[in-house]
C-alpha cells in the first residue's frame, strides 16, 4: 500500500470505473496499432499517447498525466514502474495489470 490506500495496479473494470470518474488513460510505450487502440477504446474513447520519459523528467507530472492517470503499456511493466514513480510524487496513479495484453486475456 501507498499513502493513498490503494494499490498500483488495477483490472479492467477497475480502470473503466477510474476512467468514468474522470481519469485520462494513457498509453506509455512506443507506437499503438489500430488492434490494440481499438481494445483500449473499451475502456476510454480518448487515449493518450505520452513517452514514459517526457513524464518522468516533467517537473510538474501531474499538468501532463492528470491527478489520477491510468496508466497502460504492452504487458504492464513500464507503467506499472510509471505508476508507482508517480505516486511516490503524490499523483494517485494506476496501472493496468497485465498491461494491454492483460486485457485481450481479459476478454478471452
Amino acid at each position: 500500500m501507498n499513502e493513498f490506500g490503494t494499490p498500483a495496479d488495477i483490472d479492467v473494470a477497475g480502470a473503466i470505473e477510474k476512467v468514468k470518474k474522470g481519469s485520462r488513460l494513457i498509453w506509455v510505450l512506443g507506437n499503438l496499432d489500430a488492434r490494440r487502440h481499438a481494445r483500449l477504446q473499451e475502456v476510454s474513447e480518448d487515449v493518450y499517447l505520452m513517452d514514459p520519459e517526457e513524464i518522468m523528467e516533467s517537473k510538474d507530472p501531474e499538468k501532463l498525466v492528470g491527478r489520477s492517470p491510468v496508466l497502460v503499456c504492452e504487458h504492464g511493466v513500464t507503467s506499472m514502474f510509471l505508476a508507482k514513480e508517480l505516486r511516490k510524487r503524490h499523483i494517485e496513479a494506476f496501472s493496468i495489470d497485465g498491461g494491454v495484453e492483460g486485457m485481450f486475456k481479459w476478454h478471452s
